[in-house]
């Protein structure tokens, strides 16, 4: 594999989880939505695999729908714009317990 592949597959692979954190998904959230296994989004972001094209263009439009914007060319960047709606979701997400791996959750304090 070339340099410019592997760039190319790791520009993907943290734009994906980038964008999927942003959104307030975990993996196996985001596999559900793609269709894929929850397997395939962790090899994907860990560069173990090359995501198809067909994933990456549907996984960039549900981050468009979730209100996050990826440009994976910009001006030679990564670009991500997430807009606010989609912060304040994200955010009651990510503060949601029942969301959290068992070892995860807080202790209510009594």
């Amino acid at each position: 594999m070339t340099i410019e592949h592997q760039l190319e597959n790791g520009r993907i692979a943290i734009a994906i989880r980038t964008a999927r954190a942003a959104a307030g998904w975990n993996q196996d959230e985001f596999a559900q939505r793609l269709g894929v296994a929850k397997s395939t989004v962790a090899r994907i972001e860990t560069l173990e695999m090359s995501a198809k094209a067909d994933l990456v263009i549907k996984a960039v439009r549900l981050f468009r729908n979730a209100g996050i914007e990826v440009d994976l060319y910009a001006f030679g960047e990564l670009s991500l714009r997430i807009d606010e709606k989609s912060i304040e979701q994200s955010v009651v997400a990510l503060q949601d317990q029942t969301r959290r791996r068992p070892d995860r959750k807080r202790h209510s304090s009594k």
